[in-house]
């Protein structure tokens, strides 16, 4: 029997994958998952790349445990390569993995972390039917390859249109020291660590420069020194201060993230960009501002 949708999902995962999949084929679209239709003595790996092939779209039941997973990462990676547009549910508030994000970068997610999940599901459901609706074309009107490869490049177009909410920025698979300047982007803890090391680096170039030109007008050694040492502390509460503005413009001005923000100017002061810089890590590992 064909299939239209393949469910990628791992096993601890199991029920809320059962869940999508049930109201998927209620309303009409033909599910694949995994281990209802391998077929017994069939290969495992096999069958599911069979099964990817063959589908017209991927549903990725994204979390914590799919994140972990080199499985997922590799049905993610052959849906893409195969032209497979990708609908990843989110039902944990987690940042995908630097290889998953390479994926998952240009497509659309659905946000299905509040309760109660059969409500998302029915929104899925209710989008992959016209999505899938669109590449429908009438019996003989193509053969061969032309009829496999065109209802998934009609979906594909299509599903840059679905409802379905903007994924999470990064625009690609990122080291700990890459996108550096980027601010509208929620990096992982490594990230944030690189962030903080990266920026600390330029404070403390900002303020020797900043003390070396207020002492040239010293009169001694020790009066320069002093002065210096003074200009070069001070020089890091605007340092972090815009820091902290260009982190959060992207993110929800809340309480908790307006106190890291002013965190990072208050400890500025006592400790120059060494502390300032600690609580503007944190702020950048923060989610991003909805914009939908």
């Amino acid at each position: 029997m064909a299939h239209d949708v393949y469910i990628s999902y791992s096993h601890v995962d199991k029920a809320a994958a059962d869940a999508a999949c049930a109201t998927i084929e209620r309303s009409g679209v033909r599910c694949w998952i995994a281990p209802r239709d391998i077929t017994p003595g069939d290969e495992w790996s096999a069958a599911i790349i069979k099964a990817i092939d063959n589908c017209r779209a991927m549903v990725l039941i994204f979390s914590t445990n799919a994140n972990n997973s080199r499985q997922i990462r590799r049905e993610v990676e052959r849906a893409i390569s195969v032209g497979i547009p990708l609908v990843p549910v989110r039902i944990e508030d987690v940042v995908p993995t630097e290889s998953l994000a390479y994926f998952m970068s240009t497509v659309h997610w659905l946000d299905a972390m509040t309760p109660p999940l059969e409500g998302h599901l029915n929104r899925l459901a209710d989008s992959l039917k016209a999505l899938l609706q669109v590449g429908t074309q009438p019996a003989g009107a193509m053969s061969g390859a032309t009829a496999a490869a065109a209802p998934r490049s009609a979906a594909t177009s299509a599903f840059a249109g679905a409802a379905f909410a903007p994924a999470i920025e990064p625009p690609g698979k990122r080291g700990m020291f890459q996108e550096i300047m980027n601010f509208n982007y929620q990096r992982s803890a490594k990230q944030a660590f690189g962030w903080y090391l990266m920026y600390l680096l330029i404070g403390i170039v900002i303020g020797l420069v900043s003390g070396y030109v207020a002492a040239i007008a010293a009169k001694s050694f020790d009066e320069g020194f002093n002065i210096g040492r003074m200009a070069g502390q001070l020089s890091a509460v605007p340092y972090n201060i815009l820091l902290g503005t260009l982190l959060i413009w992207h993110r929800q001005k809340d309480a908790p993230n307006l106190l890291l923000a002013l965190a990072g100017a208050v400890l500025s002061t006592v400790s120059g960009a060494i502390g300032g810089l600690i609580p503007l890590a944190y702020l950048s590992t923060r989610p991003l501002m909805k914009k939908w």
